[in-house]
């Protein structure tokens, strides 16, 4: 097409493509983020409310267990006589408990409902379990190697209290396999809003304890406990480790997943619920998937438009093309004239010459802005040297007098020793201030630096020039300076002169005087001014 013979149009084409596709790359991009951070947070939200709805029905099944047992305790303390008999019907009612048992007050085996190969007498009274409920509490264990099969048993065990005080403990244990058919069933894990749920349980050393090799190997192997095969370094695991609980998205050994969990404190084992993170967002892949389809076809049809667009505007641009090959030819020559086309191009030519002279007025504020100070906004020590330069060449072509100021802030480093140097540049600013007020139209005020500050007198009257900078003074000084809420007195010195430009050889003399006298101003005690007139 013509308008890709033109370079402009090529370059426009080009850029406005590639912004596009910029766009809308970084619009998609940003779109599928945010939808896929919003589905995290909504499934991770959900799987952390399922892992709370499950960690209470665990807490509310061992509080029933309790009650199971606890109730036990006091039926056997109306019983004179008890047998094994009334232990089996128990385990008959609540087929959870491997094993029931009764230890007298010593700690020994004193009955058991008979599934467990237990001896009777065995002493059993350095178990927790038998310890607590002997001082009439009662008392849920974590998992332990029980002793009569070697298995992962967990205990729950209260007093039978003849009369008031604990004469027997009755103890209850359900395997750690009981305990995962229980609350790893095929139902937990599948009537869920997640798909293929996996429920894991570990113990304080970091093992997964629900590994179904784990719990077979358990009874043969006393060293288990200490084998890393079955540690688990996930985040997760990490976390509960450390006493924490959430929800998080995390990758390891190289697949994704969506976790939540949290430690079941009665037991002293960490809960973790956990999705495949690849099946859980295969519908929302799908989803954005057809998102950047259609936006690869709205792109497509944009850049359609786009050559449309370029072709309509390749005639009054050309003009307008011209029109700058001549200013780039020829030099600038103000602002560019075109014959009305009764186009958008008229108001591109408008927009480039207000361009222009906006370009022209940032450029005369940053020239301004060079020539200040930036703590005080005052002219800097540069600038008033080229000021005080030219304004002494005037002067001397005339052959008025020049007067010229210089003051000091006295023990200025005080200041900054004491009350820090923040408070120092508050009494800078402060002083700038009082300087610009007291200083008419036509005078020139300047940092000269660190505490010093000039000013270039608009006046060839030595009489003028004292009263200035007597008011100077006696403004500062009247001043209420506040740091923190306490105030802070200020003086300055101030040296002036009003010099005929024949007396000296150049400006920087006239500087050098008026310092004299602002030194003889301090040598003399401070907060005075000192200066003369050197005049015909």
């Amino acid at each position: 097409m013509q308008i890709f013979k033109s370079p402009f149009f090529r370059k426009i084409f080009l850029l406005l493509t590639f912004g596009t596709f910029v766009g809308f790359g970084t619009l998609t991009l940003w779109v599928s983020s945010a939808v896929k951070s919003s589905f995290r947070q909504t499934q991770l939200k959900a799987l952390e409310d399922m892992k709370n709805q499950y960690k209470r029905s665990l807490l509310g099944w061992f509080a029933e267990k309790q009650k199971n047992i606890e109730g036990l305790a006091r039926a056997l303390a109306y019983v004179p006589e008890i047998d094994s008999s009334i232990l089996r019907s128990f385990r008959e009612v609540y087929p959870e408990y491997a094993d029931i048992i009764i230890l007298d007050k010593e700690g020994k085996l004193f009955l058991s409902s008979g599934s467990a190969p237990l001896k009777m007498g065995l002493d059993l009274s350095d178990r927790d379990y038998f310890k607590a409920a002997i001082n009439g509490k009662t008392f849920i264990s974590g998992f332990f190697r029980g002793r009569g099969r070697g298995l992962a048993t967990l205990s729950i065990s209260a007093p039978v209290l003849r009369p008031g005080k604990a004469a027997q403990v009755v103890a209850g244990f359900i395997t750690l396999q009981k305990f995962l058919k229980i609350f790893i069933s095929e139902e937990k894990r599948t009537n869920t809003p997640f798909p293929l749920l996996s429920i894991h349980f570990i113990n304080t050393r970091g093992q997964v304890i629900s590994n179904p090799v784990y719990i077979e190997r358990y009874p043969k192997d006393p060293q288990i406990e200490e084998d890393p095969a079955f540690r688990s370094d996930s985040p997760p695991v990490a976390q509960l480790l450390k006493g924490a609980e959430g929800a998080l998205v995390y990758s390891y050994q190289n697949q994704g997943y969506y976790g939540a969990f949290s430690w079941i404190e009665p037991i002293q084992i960490g809960l973790i619920l956990e999705v495949d993170q690849d099946i859980l967002e295969r519908p929302l892949d799908l989803q954005l998937r057809s998102l950047v389809i259609a936006s690869v076809v709205v792109f497509c049809v944009l850049v359609g438009v786009l050559v449309f667009v370029l072709w309509y505007l390749s005639k009054p641009l050309a003009q307008l093309n011209q029109a700058m090959k001549r200013v780039i030819h020829e030099g600038p020559k103000g602002h560019i004239v075109l014959k009305k086309t009764g186009s958008h191009v008229d108001v591109l030519v408008d927009t480039f010459n207000e361009l222009q002279q906006a370009v022209d007025q940032r450029e005369t504020r940053l020239k301004d802005r060079a020539a200040r100070d930036s703590l005080t906004g005052l002219y800097n020590h540069g600038t008033l040297q080229d000021l005080l330069k030219k304004e002494y060449s005037r002067r001397k072509r005339s052959g008025k007098p020049l007067c010229f100021l210089m003051l000091d802030i006295d023990h200025f480093k005080d200041i900054n020793d004491n009350y820090g140097h923040a408070a120092g540049d508050q009494v800078l600013r402060e002083i700038s201030r009082i300087l610009e007020s007291c200083v008419r139209e036509g005078d020139i005020v300047a940092r000269y630096g660190g505490e010093e500050f000039a000013i270039l007198v608009d006046s060839d009257k030595a009489e003028a020039s004292l009263a200035l900078a007597e008011r100077i003074r006696s403004r500062i000084e009247s001043h209420k300076f506040a740091v923190d809420g306490k105030s802070l007195p200020v003086t300055v010195s101030v040296g002036w002169v009003c010099v005929a430009p024949e007396r000296v050889s150049g400006h920087t003399d006239i500087v050098k005087e008026a310092d004299d006298f602002l030194y003889r101003a301090k040598e003399a005690g401070r907060n005075r001014v000192f200066g003369q007139a050197n005049i015909p």
